[in-house]
């Protein structure tokens, strides 16, 4: 009886087969998993520039609505127009924008390796949370107090009457109606007078807000919102500064028929999150996030022994934020700030402008990013082009950066080369037309 089985050629044959299927699906698989997580975090960092986009879109086809495209040129009776801080110092006319070329440059690439990055600061002024402007019912003698009427739809869309009331704080708590907007507490003791107020509304009329005021025969007033005064049943009564010129040829009667609108100041700007001078105390807190007490560097489980919290952080995650300026001071408003983008690699903002705006024989449309004929004529925009650059959250080893490649890679940790390679980056650009700036021709 003869014995059958496999010879040593034929195990070595089949191991080489087996082996090489092996080979060939862990190479798959790999090839799929890698795809995947690229696929995933381009994604990512489309969802990122989609929202960041949306944000800038709304805000800055807004810039000028209920407002004004230069306040400096419109007709008042105002010894001096209102004007708005410069980050540079000093101040300049109220208008649309102000911009910043490359004002954080510096934080997003220190050490220059990353030439063809820009990071620049803008800022808008306009209606960010009405679509209607209000109707004076009058003004006081003093000409500090402004009444609106309250018998029309947009002022009901705006204080939202028949809403439940508040909601109003204790003092220990900030809402919309307290604190961080202006508002104080007494609003709380008029509850019982009111039927409810929206956020809309109280978001609109918040501290350091302002009041745009045009009258019938055309003449426009810019004063600061800063409080109420003796609100009663579906009356409310805004305290501004300085007082308005009732009861003059500037300003005839008590200045029924005017129209008012409330307007905001926006900032965008790349920070970074873990500066508490930039954002605050409580908008990147690190050890809540990780769950970790990075104050204990005795924790062996941890390894935390001479690692500071810095080490730990990635470098640099740069963000984008979007945040209300009080337009009296110029300062950071409290609760407003909003991070819309994560791993910023790259914030132009550029316009084209009429240079000859409000002048004879057409326009006359020209590119510019210089910082100086944006803050100097704002009512001269036309369009606004911004360029948003985001980038992976890690390098990629096997991406090499190059040095001229479009702002398609970036070198994130360029200092100490820890990590190797490059991060890619996912660029988008858009064009906002600022139509609220150029139906005015000023």
């Amino acid at each position: 009886m003869s014995k059958s089985g496999f010879t040593l050629i034929e195990l070595m044959v089949a191991m080489v087969i087996g082996l090489t299927a092996i080979t060939s699906v862990y190479a798959l698989g790999s090839a799929m998993s890698k795809q995947f997580y690229e696929e995933q975090r381009l994604a990512t960092s489309q969802g990122t520039s989609r929202v960041a986009i949306m944000e800038l879109r709304r805000d800055i086809s807004r810039a000028g609505l209920f407002g004004s495209p230069n306040v400096s040129l419109e007709s008042t009776c105002d010894a001096s127009p209102p004007r708005l801080d410069l980050l540079s110092g000093g101040t300049a006319d109220m208008g649309a924008f102000q911009h910043y070329a490359d004002y954080d440059k510096s934080k997003l690439d220190p050490a220059g390796k990353n030439p063809e990055v820009t990071a620049d600061r803008l800022r808008i002024l306009g209606s960010l949370y009405l679509s209607d402007q209000l109707l004076v019912h009058s003004a006081s003698v003093a000409g500090d107090v402004v009444v609106l009427q309250s018998g029309n739809q947009a002022y009901r869309r705006t204080f939202a009457w028949g809403q439940t009331a508040g909601p109003f704080t204790s003092g220990t708590a900030p809402d919309y109606l307290d604190g961080t907007l202006g508002w104080d507490s007494a609003w709380g003791g008029e509850s019982a007078s009111w039927k409810g107020i929206g956020q809309m509304g109280a978001r609109a009329f918040q501290t350091g807000s302002i009041l745009h005021i045009e009258t019938p025969e055309g003449r426009h007033f810019f004063r600061s919102v800063f409080g109420k005064s003796g609100n009663s049943q579906d009356e409310i009564r805004i305290q501004v500064t300085p007082a308005l010129p009732v009861g003059t040829a500037c300003m005839p009667g008590a200045a029924e028929g005017s129209t008012v609108a409330p307007l905001q100041w926006v900032e965008y700007a790349v920070v970074n999150p873990s500066d508490e001078n930039e954002v605050g105390t409580d908008l990147f807190n690190f050890e809540g996030m990780f769950y970790i007490d990075t104050a204990d560097t005795t924790n062996p489980a941890l390894e935390l022994r001479n690692i500071s919290v810095a080490d730990l952080r990635e470098s640099p995650n740069m963000v984008l934020v979007r945040r209300i300026l009080d337009a009296t001071t110029g300062d950071v408003r409290l609760d407003t700030t909003q991070i819309i983008a994560e791993f910023v690699t790259n914030f132009r903002v550029s316009f084209l402008i009429d240079t000859n705006s409000g002048g004879a024989g057409g326009p006359n449309l020209v590119a510019t990013r210089a910082s100086s004929t944006i803050n100097d004529d704002p009512q001269q925009v036309r369009t606004v082009i911004i360029e948003l650059g985001i980038r992976n959250p890690i390098e990629d080893p096997t991406i090499e950066k190059l040095a001229a490649d479009g702002g398609t890679r970036f070198d994130v940790d360029d200092v100490s080369q820890v990590q190797k390679g490059a991060a890619r980056v996912r660029n988008i650009r858009i064009e906002i037309p600022v139509m609220n700036v150029a139906r005015r021709n000023l």
